[in-house]
């Protein structure tokens, strides 16, 4: 039976409800907000706004609970990212301080999501996406009063981006109160660019000036930027939102841009009534969950934006463990209680039937006497792995804390090359080509109060006659 996955959409002036089976889209709906219930990205009138999310389902009969959320590109931020070579367990740090270092905003007030790229000449590529957090906890926050759990969340470049599923493109989406422009090299949507249009009801003709400028700095910034791999002179421009149902503004776009331009096009099946230039974001963000025919030439497929306070709750093995072990309790004591039971029963009965209970209700409390036994052997053992694992966690803690240091202090021509941690030692080998930056370096190390001692020494000069390893040995305070 196909797969049903149910998308919703919403911005300040809009909500957008669509449900698909398999690669079939089934049921749409919309419902127009009016001004004052959703303002920049922030609901203003949470019981209104939750009215008319619940009129959407009970009027297409939807009765699931889980949605693909997928919220407007003006509160967000992307950023590719090219890292060193680094440990598995500096990556999260390293992608994290990146961004604290370029995006505009504090991280404090972002939720950032990021993963992985394939990479390139050694070095580590890492896509990311921030969402305001007081806008995406504001509608969060609203659709789980609706009744609804987003399981998976998205911004609108990015699933019109999985939409156009090219390794190269330019995406244009207009809506009424924004547009879009989403530049798409080698499979990552970078540049992304999201506009408010200064007010509401411009014409076209104002509407095509403003997006026509910003569409032509956008493509000549990435063609400076890439002047290995500029645009190719006849590639398209990919059209969708209200653009695409507009004829004659698209033909004037392309003379004016000399290029073709031409709408998304959907690896969905859909009835002629649907629109599907409106309801394009929620087919961008159903391929969340149904891949499209083919191979995926979109890099950031997997990025899921939902910050983790929402995503829903993993498996517990060891809520399963816990109510196993209840059951394998009740299964002994529950026969001991009906023996027992019966016992009392039948004590006027024969002699001969009351000796035989006893003999057998003394080798149940003798069982039980061994169970209890074997339990508080059991307390002990959990009360010796309890303290292991305090003191693990403790051990946890102080290397987390002398990570920070050694990263905070690390300087910019210093290279990490391994990080180990033993009891009390943290043993650190870097790469550099000038020797003084690691004596430098081992210096700050000394003077900080994390450390009782530092030692460095040189280890070798590499291959390249260049770079020189280093071993730096920190004696971590206690």
């Amino acid at each position: 039976m196909p797969r049903k996955t149910v998308t919703l959409y919403v911005d300040d002036r809009s909500i957008r409800l669509m449900q698909t089976s398999g690669k079939n889209i089934r049921v749409w709906a919309s419902a127009s907000l009016e001004p004052g219930l959703i303002e920049g990205g922030i609901v203003v009138d949470e019981e209104k706004v939750i009215a008319k999310v619940r009129r959407l389902l009970t009027d297409r009969r939807i009765t699931t609970k889980k949605v693909i959320l997928g919220l407007s590109g003006l509160r967000s931020l992307t950023l590719a990212m090219d890292l060193p070579q680094l440990p598995d367990n500096l990556l999260a740090e390293a992608v994290m301080r990146e961004c604290a270092r370029v995006l505009p905003v504090p991280l404090e007030e972002l939720y950032v999501s990021w993963i992985t790229l394939p990479p390139a000449k050694k070095r580590i590529r890492a896509f990311a996406a921030a969402i305001q957090r007081n806008s995406a906890d504001s509608i969060l926050n609203t659709l789980s009063r609706a009744g609804l759990t987003p399981c998976m969340m998205d911004i609108k470049p990015l699933a019109l981006a999985r939409l156009a599923n090219k390794s190269t493109a330019v995406i244009v989406d207009v809506q009424s109160r924004d547009y879009d422009i989403i530049i798409i090299n080698n499979g990552i949507p970078q540049p992304v660019r999201s506009i408010p249009l200064p007010v509401e009801g411009l014409s076209w003709q104002e509407k095509l000036s403003m997006i026509m400028d910003d569409l032509v700095r956008t493509m000549e910034f990435f063609d400076t930027n890439n002047p290995e791999s500029p645009f190719a002179a006849d590639m398209p421009i990919y059209i969708s939102g209200e653009l695409a149902n507009e004829a004659d503004i698209c033909k004037s776009m392309s003379t004016e841009l000399g290029r073709p331009i031409l709408p998304l096009l959907l690896p969905f099946k859909y009835p002629q009534s649907w629109r599907q230039n409106y309801y394009a974001i929620n087919a961008g963000l159903a391929l969340k969950s149904v891949s499209p025919a083919g191979k995926l030439k979109s890099l950031i497929t997997k990025l899921d934006t939902l910050p983790p306070a929402y995503q829903p709750k993993s498996f517990s093995l060891r809520r399963v463990l816990t109510l196993t072990g209840a059951v394998v309790v009740c299964s002994i004591i529950i026969p001991l209680a009906a023996i027992a039971q019966i016992g009392s029963s039948d004590i006027n009965g024969a002699r001969a039937q009351l000796e035989t209970m006893t003999a057998d209700l003394d080798r149940k409390v003798e069982q039980r006497r061994e169970l209890t036994l074997a339990l508080n052997r059991t307390k002990a053992d959990l009360n010796a792995f309890t303290v292991a694992l305090e003191s693990l966690e403790t051990q946890q803690d102080t290397y987390n804390e002398v990570l920070q240091v050694v990263t905070g202090l690390l300087p910019n021509d210093v290279a990490f090359r391994e990080i180990n941690h033993d009891t009390g030692t943290v043993t650190l080998e870097v790469d550099t080509l000038d020797e003084t930056s690691v004596l430098d370096y081992g210096r700050s190390l000394q003077s900080n109060d994390a450390f009782s001692e530092v030692s460095v020494s040189k280890m070798k000069r590499l291959e390249c006659e260049i770079t020189m390893r280093f071993m730096i040995i920190l004696k971590v305070k206690e």
